[in-house]
């Protein structure tokens, strides 16, 4: 026993010298710079007074994967630690297409729902943004990050993901049962709305969604649209080249973001000239769960004076992730570069204070009626310029 002991010993003292030397060169500066030998060392003495101390012998793998993943949560909510098993899986489904329910997920204690398509399975089955995630086919998520998690709500088309779901302030959670589709939904909705105002709907911002979003603008200018509502509440998406695209159709040229890395050298992301479809007054309708792609869209419209941000403050979602394999098969996600607005104000982490702010409440099914679109509603029934769409 004192062998083993003393085996786990030299092991972990010697641990944070190795993890040093693997993640050197990526977190090297960082770590000189808050002291990196002081935090090392505390980290030493408590794995030491673990093994000498605790009152049961310790599965210190337990214990070390859960310090990891402690670390990775302490980042954002999209920095995570992939176990060798997770990391295998996360590299099947991403060469897999395989089906799902139609949600965004983020951590947040248990996974939580930001975003539901419209018309997807989730949307057909109840589901409701802030909805929190207990257990995935039985699957607890307190232990779960986001890339597990999305891997959970996927597989094969037609098959049936049970969630134990915790709504608002309800004491008990309930289960529901969704049916996976492998068809993709559409992620733009649009209609006319009173005094020739157009409203459309982003769900999420995906390859193709600019078209989507022109297809829209057509429709409803032929309708007689002259105002034109764009709601990205509770809209997503990975790549900030959708919202650069998006963007375009209302916005001719200048800067809608800026992609920063560790070194600290800022790459412009340019709006093309010659892509406008319309030019009436916009309103842009934000809350906590739009992120990403959508941050980067509404800070460009904001920026170039095009649109009122009405609503809530975004969620700060806006960074590049990289994957880097460790030595044992794991690996570690972690956001390596991230997005500022065309003033230099960082959006990770931040997100974007909305002109006209609205409190939309805690609990969805409380809420009476949309404060958020009434008040987009009148901030555009104060805009007198006049509306044109471009041929």
């Amino acid at each position: 026993m004192k062998k083993i002991r003393a085996r786990y010993l030299i092991l972990f003292l010697s641990l944070p010298i190795v993890t040093y030397a693997i993640l050197g060169g990526f977190l090297g500066k960082a770590l000189a710079k808050e002291s990196a030998y002081r935090y090392l060392t505390v980290f030493q003495d408590v794995v030491t007074l673990v093994l000498n101390n605790y009152v049961e012998p310790v599965k210190m793998d337990t214990v070390m994967e859960g310090a990891i993943r402690g670390m990775m949560d302490a980042l954002d909510p999209d920095s995570c630690y992939l176990t060798p098993d997770e990391y295998e899986t996360s590299q099947k489904l991403g060469q897999e297409k395989r089906a799902g329910i139609g949600v965004e997920v983020v951590k947040r204690y248990y996974l939580q729902v930001v975003a539901v398509l419209p018309n997807s399975p989730a949307e057909q089955a109840g589901l409701k943004p802030r909805d929190l995630l207990k257990s995935i086919d039985g699957i607890n998520t307190r232990e779960v990050n986001v890339v597990v998690g999305e891997s959970l709500l996927r597989g094969a088309a037609g098959s049936e993901s049970r969630l134990m779901v915790i709504r608002g302030r309800q004491p008990d959670p309930f289960e529901v049962k969704v049916e996976r589709e492998k068809n993709p939904t559409p992620t733009v909705a649009y209609k006319m709305l009173p005094d020739e105002i157009g409203y459309i709907h982003i769900a999420a911002f995906r390859d193709g969604v600019e078209e989507e979003v022109m297809k829209g603008v057509a429709q409803l200018a032929h309708q007689g649209a002259k105002d034109l509502v764009l709601d990205i509440r509770n809209s997503f998406g990975r790549m900030a080249d959708d919202g650069v695209r998006v963007a375009e159709l209302f916005v001719s040229g200048g800067v809608a973001a800026r992609l920063q890395g560790r070194s600290g050298e800022k790459t412009d992301l340019n709006l093309a000239t010659d892509r406008v479809v319309f030019e009436g007054p916009v309103v842009v309708l934000v809350n906590h769960s739009s992120s990403g792609a959508a941050e980067i869209m509404a800070g460009a419209l904001h920026h170039a004076k095009r649109a009122e941000l009405v609503g809530g403050q975004t969620s700060g979602r806006s960074a590049v992730q990289k994957t880097i394999p460790l030595g044992d098969g794991a690996a570690l996600v972690l956001s390596v570069s991230q997005y500022f607005t065309p003033d230099d104000k960082p959006l990770l982490g931040e997100g974007i204070e909305p002109s006209v702010k609205v409190d939309e409440g805690l609990y969805v099914e409380e809420r009476v009626g949309d404060p958020i679109l009434e008040k987009g509603l009148e901030v555009l029934a104060e805009t007198e310029t006049p509306a044109k769409v471009a041929a």
